[in-house]
């Protein structure tokens, strides 16, 4: 119901959103976008019964449940590789926790987050496990979900049941909450962390809901005890000593754990630990105020996404795994163009490895001096 959303966007050099735009079809929509050739393009995911009014007059009907995976959330190792800074003074290339240019002393510092091949693995590796919660432990069938690629660093996923459509922002916090492992009650679930435990508590790891989810996850840390995602955050919560003796006991421990998790063998605070790890393995990584905003605007479907150029595109989930937005999601043609480069990490976009530059001038294709031209680190020659 095109009518009934709210439509907003932001032209070139704009830093304010026109917003409270109400159109009636879908030809209105493609006219607006002829007209106004918007950087960015948004839609409300609520339903109002009069979208072109200010917030407080436009009535609330309802809204669709969304949730935002960002690979920029997931503090990602390969951040540290290929993410910088640039000084918008003198353009200087900077590390990026800079705060002042190291070249001109300026403190007009700007980040850029790349993203690479990694970064949006994992992404879809939090949305399988976010569309295992939906369809698991919420009930909700896979045709009332899509997946939509951002068009930069990460993806939306949109439920359309009608069952949700009016839940208030305090029901969507309540799922948030669940989805992130937020507050769980170890003792709830039978895990032996201090005295108090649900006396018949026993865990399969066929169990539904976090039970399962909390025994399964369990095994796996156990199982990476010696990789440094893993030991170094096991460290810091029961200390290096601890850490050892459990890395000696690793290969025993998963031999007893076969069938089903044993707590019982473990030191109370070595399974807080491993319950505490296990939560953060298993948790889906999604941005709670998205969620629970229930005014919120996404990017448009199908519309270029002005921080890279590329294409904000709707997703059949069986197609999840082989999406590549470095050649599905690249529209923009191939002509050379001529551009100077601040810097650039090396990248493979349509198969072709590029760069890394810095301060050079290079010929390139037209998708990739957009994609620079759209973050800040490039300019036409």
């Amino acid at each position: 119901m095109i009518e009934r959303r709210e439509f907003g966007y932001f032209t070139f050099g704009q830093k304010i959103m026109i917003r409270h735009v109400s159109l009636k079809s879908p030809s209105e929509l493609f006219e607006l976008i002829k007209k106004a050739t918007p950087l960015h393009m948004y839609y409300s995911a609520a339903h109002y019964r009069y979208p072109q009014a200010p917030m407080e007059e436009k009535v609330w009907l309802g809204a669709e449940l969304i949730f935002d995976i960002d690979a920029d959330h997931l503090n990602l190792p390969c951040k540290e590789r290929h993410d910088f800074s640039i000084c918008e003074d003198c353009r200087s290339m900077l590390s990026p926790t800079s705060e002042r240019c190291s070249t001109c002393g300026s403190i007009k510092v700007r980040r850029t987050d790349w993203v690479c091949e990694n970064c949006i693995e994992a992404a879809k590796g939090e949305i399988h496990k976010l569309l295992e919660f939906l369809e698991v432990d919420f009930g909700i069938s896979y045709s009332k979900i899509s997946v939509n690629f951002s068009g930069n660093r990460g993806f939306h996923t949109v439920v359309n049941d009608e069952g949700l459509f009016t839940l208030d922002q305090m029901s969507r916090k309540e799922i948030t909450d669940y989805i992130l492992g937020s507050g769980l009650d170890f003792a709830l679930y039978g895990i032996p962390i201090d005295r108090r435990r649900y006396p018949s508590a026993k865990f399969e790891y066929t169990d539904g809901s976090w039970r399962g989810r909390l025994a399964r996850a369990a095994f796996e840390v156990i199982k990476d005890l010696h990789k440094p995602r893993i030991a170094d955050r096991m460290v810091k919560l029961i200390g290096n000593k601890e850490y050892n003796k459990l890395l000696q006991i690793k290969d025993s421990l998963l031999k007893s754990w076969l069938d089903s998790p044993k707590w019982d063998a473990l030191k109370p605070s070595v399974t807080k630990a491993i319950a505490t790890l296990a939560i953060e393995e298993a948790r889906g990584m999604i941005d709670s105020i998205v969620t629970t905003d229930i005014h919120r605007l996404i990017r448009l479907t199908n519309t270029l996404n002005g921080k890279t150029g590329f294409l904000a595109k709707k997703l059949e989930h069986d197609t999840l795994d082989q999406f590549n937005p470095f050649t599905d999601a690249v529209v923009m043609p191939d002509e050379p163009c001529r551009v100077h480069v601040i810097y650039m990490p090396k990248t493979r976009i349509l198969d072709e490895w590029y760069g890394p530059y810095k301060n050079e001038y290079v010929k390139i294709p037209t998708y990739l001096a957009v994609l620079l031209l759209c973050k800040g680190i490039a300019t036409i020659t």
